[in-house]
């Protein structure tokens, strides 16, 4: 079992990594109000990849190129890629913290993934928790309303890929090297956003949409690090649950760029997530404790 240590330091380095993480998620809302997000997306991949290959390069993980050949490696660029073409379209369509908010079911879908494929001891309360945040899920989703969003339901899907990606980073080896793990993430969803943007065109760059990309280069760069770094450290059903932080971040920025805010509704739905996701913590905590 790991040691309460090494459950605080996979929270922290979670925490640090979401912040990041809806840094980035606002400056590319605010660029793809200029440009196709898949189009920022692909511009946004050029520097952070070329930014993981130096420190590849300089930290010598260059000669384990060989690794990223590992079916577990493959499998966790593939959901990061999916959940990424996924949830950054959606991102452009409906506002930031109902994006985030549904996003956070993942350390949810994480607690049943982490039974069946870690062999993590998971009791009834924590299940019990799940299907609570589910609810949560449903009221944001608001199904039987005359027709869901598919936009809501393009960020839902994404959290099954995010689950899957991290509970398989659990799973990788520590000989491979977290900057190719990143290095493999970033540089697929680059070439495939790139692909892709030639189904839904091109247009010219602007000023907003050259800021906003470089602002988040910088900070998806240090979110994707300490991601990996954090889902590889402590157990995964608790480090996840940290996740919730994000929706802070979310709802702060949501608000003051877009003046945007969930409704009755949408608070109720953030509501029961949250408390689900910090319950399964309760939980952790204490089975972390036991003898």
């Amino acid at each position: 079992m790991k040691t309460l240590s090494d459950n605080a330091r996979g929270a922290l380095m979670l925490t640090g990594a979401m912040a990041f993480f809806v840094g980035n998620d606002a400056a590319m809302k605010l660029a793809s109000a200029e440009v196709p997000m898949l189009q920022a997306m692909a511009v946004r991949g050029i520097p952070v990849t070329l930014a993981f290959l130096f420190i590849a390069w300089r930290t010598g993980a260059l000669a384990k190129l060989g690794y990223l050949s590992d079916k577990l490696v493959l499998a966790r660029t593939g959901t990061e890629l999916a959940g990424s073409l996924l949830f950054m379209p959606a991102l452009a369509h409906i506002p930031i913290a109902t994006a985030l908010a549904l996003n956070q079911s993942v350390p949810l879908l994480i607690i049943p993934l982490a039974m069946l494929l870690l062999g993590e001891k998971v009791g009834w309360r924590r299940i019990s928790a799940v299907g609570v945040g589910f609810l949560g899920v449903l009221l944001i989703l608001r199904p039987g309303t005359g027709g869901m969003d598919p936009w809501l339901l393009a960020s839902f899907a994404s959290a099954f890929f995010f689950a899957i990606r991290d509970t398989v980073t659990r799973m990788i080896g520590h000989h491979v090297p977290s900057i190719l793990i990143a290095l493999a993430m970033s540089s697929s969803v680059m070439v495939a956003s790139a692909i892709a943007t030639l189904y839904v065109g091109w247009k010219p760059m602007t000023g907003i949409a050259w800021a906003g990309i470089a602002v988040a280069c910088v900070v998806v760069s240090a979110g994707y690090f300490l991601s990996v770094a954090a889902m590889r450290t402590g157990e995964l059903s608790m480090t996840g649950a940290f996740r919730y932080s994000a929706l802070v971040w979310a709802a702060f920025l949501g608000w003051a760029i877009w003046g945007e805010l969930p409704d009755l509704q949408g608070w109720a739905g953030i509501a029961l997530i949250v408390l689900s996701g910090l319950y399964a913590l309760h939980r952790a905590r204490i089975r972390a404790k036991a003898p």
